[in-house]
């Protein structure tokens, strides 16, 4: 690889980690209202989120230099070793537990200056040490870190003196890990009660997985036997670590204040830690911690995500699952015909006619009243063939539309009762972005709501119209005989009403129209039964889409009134999860998967 590529290679690397860091900044604050959602999706993120921020998106000046991190559990003399390495009291030491609150840098004159620029440790805002007691102060601030210049530290290394890893102060938990993820090396600093405390083993084992160097240091070590329970302890460690380092001991019976020039020893004598420190491949170590952190960030951002895809799709199933239900209770409405239904195949008929018979038939009051009525009892037909009422044809529209408002109203609350009571099942983070706004809903509010937006639209829609004369020009093309029926008996009716009218009414002077308007009710059901028996099965077919219409505005109403507020929030965070940002965010990982496959 050539150096230009290789620079470009790098170029686009680090323009995908600080893609991936903007936005993962960008969805925390997104979700940030909602603690339970956050804890679900970024639950266990710190880790390699620290390695991100800290370690791999930065642009690091001064990259030869070692960042070496005396680390450990409570009370186990981290300051102590922190000062012997410096030869000088700079950290001060407390006999407290959990006494140092804020990490402190120690580094020459030149280190020091860049480390207050935040040009070294970004992750950290950088002050002077002062008096040294602003370490131990709870009153500064959780991201502080103090700078000591000192000379006796080459330019290539710097010493880093921290908190506690295990302290009941969980503030020190974060500023722990975060020196974790800035650290190139760790000093384990530990003791014969803390080498197998659960949480110091795991801190140093997540440490050594990321690629960090890590050298254990046993204090108040028993010297007795060439330090052989030290040597026991220190073996138990490294494999709870999984690390084959050198280990380093201080007695038990050492005092800093008699001897701060002190070497801290090896276990087996030849080296000292400083100059162990020191002998280091710094080059070596800052690739190999920058390409195992980034190998550990690419597998467990692809992780995060997928757990994200996981909580993204449990929102999706519960929204759909609302939208899901409001469908499937709207499918039980059954709504009845009104008289304007019917009234479309006499209108059809009538249509059809030749320009001189719908002539005379518009002339005849007889034969418009007429036609009401033929199509009132022919949405009789259509409710018998629809619901098999017997005595369809006797219902008003009036307590036709009465019956459509109890029905609506009975499956408004149905709905409202089938959601409360599957509220208990829905598993979180969704069970709480619903469960107030769900439990929250006026129902008698809502019922007369969802009735009314129903029925508004309970009218002939054009959709409708426009199928059922695509329905019957086809019935009228393909049954030639039963539509020469209908022409002929509308032609008797337009032309000759009496004819109709003479076998049930028998007048003396009375005319044709007349005896039509008198003999209405039996004419009207003797054409409504020959039109009816004439269109057949066709007439079920005939009203299913409007029928259809009815049950998706009643679908609409519900999920207005009912399934869109109670999913307000959840929606909210569904478009957040599903939406470009994620999307964007899983670009830059698949490009920073695919920078460290080819580096």
């Amino acid at each position: 690889m050539s150096v230009g590529t290789e620079e470009s290679a790098t170029q686009v690397l680090q323009a995908a980690l600080a893609g991936f860091s903007d936005g993962l900044q960008q969805l925390r604050a997104q979700l940030a209202e909602d603690k339970t959602l956050t804890k679900a999706i970024f639950d266990r993120s710190d880790d390699w989120a620290d390695l991100l921020t800290y370690k791999l998106a930065p642009h690091f000046e001064g990259e030869g230099c070692l960042i070496a991190a005396v680390t450990g559990g409570t009370n186990t003399g981290k300051s102590t070793a922190f000062n012997l390495l410096l030869g000088s009291e700079v950290s001060p030491m407390m006999a407290t537990a959990a006494a140092t609150r804020h990490p402190l840098l120690a580094a020459n004159a030149e280190r020091a200056a860049q480390c207050m620029e935040g040009r070294l440790v970004p992750e950290f805002k950088a002050q002077l040490v002062g008096d040294g007691m602003g370490v131990v102060s709870e009153d500064v601030p959780e991201d502080a870190m103090f700078v000591a210049e000192t000379e006796s530290l080459p330019p290539d290394l710097m010493l880093l003196d921290t908190p506690d890893v295990d302290s009941i102060d969980q503030r020190n938990w974060k500023v722990a890990d975060h020196i974790r993820a800035a650290g190139d090396v760790l000093v384990a600093v530990l003791t014969a009660e803390k080498y197998r405390d659960e949480r110091v083993v795991a801190f140093f084992k997540q440490a050594a997985e990321s690629g960090r160097v890590v050298i254990p240091l046993m204090n108040k070590a028993n010297p007795a036997d060439d330090f052989a329970v030290a040597r026991h302890q220190l073996a138990d460690f490294c494999n709870d670590v999984s690390i084959d380092s050198p280990c380093f001991v201080l007695p038990h019976d050492f005092s800093l204040a008699d001897n701060l020039s002190r070497s801290i020893s090896s276990l087996d004598g030849d080296t000292d830690l400083r100059a162990y420190l020191e002998s280091l491949d710094i080059p070596s170590i800052k690739r190999r911690v920058y390409e195992s952190s980034l190998t550990h960030f690419v597998r467990e951002a692809e992780s995060f995500l997928d757990g994200l895809d996981d909580v993204s799709g449990a929102l999706v199933a519960v929204r759909e699952e609302f939208y899901g239900r409001a469908h499937a209770y709207a499918e039980k409405y059954d709504p009845a015909p009104g008289t304007e239904i019917g009234g479309l195949f006499h209108q059809y008929v009538q249509e059809r006619r030749g320009p001189i018979r719908r002539a005379i038939g518009a002339s005849s009051k007889a034969v418009t009243k007429g036609a009401v009525r033929i199509g009132r009892t022919l949405t009789g037909a259509l409710r018998r063939r629809s619901d098999l009422e017997a005595s369809a044809s006797d219902v008003t529209d009036k307590t036709l539309r009465e019956k459509h408002r109890q029905a609506i109203a009975q499956i408004t609350r149905d709905l409202i009762t089938s959601l409360l009571e599957s509220l208990p099942n829905v598993r979180e983070p969704a069970g709480h972005l619903i469960g107030d706004e769900l439990q929250s809903l006026d129902i008698e509010a809502v019922v007369p709501e969802v009735v009314d937006d129903t029925l508004k639209a309970d009218d002939i829609s054009e959709e409708f119209r426009a199928h059922a004369k695509r329905l019957l020009d086809t019935w009228w093309e393909d049954n030639t005989g039963k539509r020469r029926v209908l022409e002929g008996l509308d032609a008797v009716l337009a032309v000759a009403p009496a004819a109709i009218a003479a076998p049930f009414v028998l007048t003396a002077g009375v005319g044709g129209p007349e005896a039509v308007f008198l003999a209405g009710p039996l004419v009207e059901q003797f054409l409504a039964r020959v039109i009816e028996y004439q269109f057949g099965d066709e007439m079920f077919d005939f009203i299913s889409p409007w029928t259809t219409e009815q049950r998706e505005s009643l679908t609409n109403a519900l999920v207005a009134h009912i399934a869109a507020p109670a999913l307000g929030p959840l929606v909210e965070y569904c478009d957040v999860l599903t939406g470009e940002s994620v999307e964007e965010l899983r670009r830059w990982q698949e490009q920073c998967a695919r920078a460290l496959a080819t580096s």
